[in-house]
């Protein structure tokens, strides 16, 4: 018995023992690195079917990217493009104008973040989270619609938020940029040890944009073509992740308001009350435990809310303002089952239902 202690206790002091990741080889990196979103359990990237690439929190904060558009334009393949309203996101060499971001599925913690109208997901300001709660981000390179059904054709992208234990105490940070940005965020992680895992973090960017120059509107009447002052952009983020023991409660909002400068659809130039507002909010239970060694049981229960409006002024005339907006609520369960097998093999049963209960 003594002997067969000794022998535990070494082997867990070598596992605890600090990597050098920057001696190891390219292969070893990949016996490392752990992804999820390729087959919804984790596993080595070696042994993903798919072409991963996994963005660390450290490389977030070396580089100071501020939106996840930012992040994915870094990584191979993915390049994204902005209309001074929305950003939207291309995939090696393809982004049909009009998809609404509607072939990338983006993933939170396995959450579906696509919403249920025009099924988009969102990376730029009105993106889901504020890069200060992401542990890493995984890109899942091609089609994986056989395992998530819609949307996940050209790539699937799962945020891993960070857990207490990689963020603990209260963190406040704050940027001042030019075109008078400021973001500021305030982190807070219960203290190791303690018998809930909480992360919270709300944050708060505003920016008034660039003056814009249209040589389309080059006329006295239309400000000689210089959009000015209407490329705001504010929004607020809220995120909380509390977990104990295999339960954990997830919840996340975000509302942005942003300007149009761009006389979009026809609207009327320089005018500052063209603009749309995006609020998107979810609350998800999920219950995940070990089982048969190697094996994992997950189920999760959710509500989702998607909303817009946009406010078009047009001049007919008389001055006209037109509102449009969606509205989507769903709730639904996602229930898993992974069991090892032989040979190295996994089983995997699962079911999946969703409610679309407003559309």
């Amino acid at each position: 018995v003594t002997l067969l202690w000794a022998a535990v206790t070494a082997t867990a002091a070598a596992e605890d023992m600090p990597v050098d990741l920057g001696n190891l080889s390219l292969e070893e990196l990949m016996e490392v690195e752990v992804v999820y979103g390729a087959s919804k359990y984790e596993q080595k990237t070696s042994q993903a079917p798919s072409s991963v690439s996994i963005i660390s929190s450290e490389e977030i904060a070396r580089y100071g990217w501020r939106t996840l558009a930012d992040l994915l334009q870094s990584t191979r393949g993915f390049y994204a493009t902005d209309d001074r309203n929305y950003t939207y996101l291309g995939a090696r060499g393809f982004s049909r104008p009009g998809d609404y971001n509607s072939r990338v599925l983006l993933l939170v913690d396995g959450h579906r973040m696509n919403e249920n109208v025009y099924d988009s997901g969102y990376y730029g300001t009105e993106a889901p989270l504020d890069l200060d709660v992401i542990d890493r981000v995984e890109i899942i390179r091609g089609p994986s619609s056989s395992i998530y059904g819609t949307s996940a054709f050209f790539a699937v992208i799962n945020i891993v938020t960070c857990r207490a234990k990689n963020a603990p105490g209260l963190r406040l940070a704050g940027t001042a940029a030019s075109y008078d940005s400021y973001h500021g965020v305030a982190r807070f992680g219960t203290a190791p040890g303690s018998r809930w895992d909480v992360v919270a973090s709300l944050s708060r960017a505003d920016s008034r944009g660039q003056d814009l120059y249209f040589r389309e509107f080059d006329d006295p009447a239309t400000n000689n073509g210089i959009a000015q002052g209407l490329d705001r952009d504010q929004a607020t983020r809220f995120f909380v992740s509390a977990s104990r023991g295999p339960f954990t409660l997830q919840t996340a909002h975000v509302e942005r308001d942003k300007e149009i400068p761009t006389a979009a659809f026809g609207t009327i130039f320089n005018d500052p009350r063209t603009h749309t507002t995006d609020l998107r909010s979810y609350v998800d239970l999920r219950f995940e435990q070990p089982v048969l060694g190697s094996g994992s049981i997950l189920s999760r229960v959710y509500f989702d809310r998607y909303w817009y409006t946009g406010s078009y002024e047009y001049d007919y005339p008389p001055l006209t303002e037109f509102q449009d907006y969606a509205d989507g609520q769903w709730w639904g369960n996602e229930t898993q089952l992974a069991l090892p097998a032989p040979g190295g093999q996994r089983i995997v049963l699962g079911s999946e239902f969703r409610r679309n209960f407003r559309q």
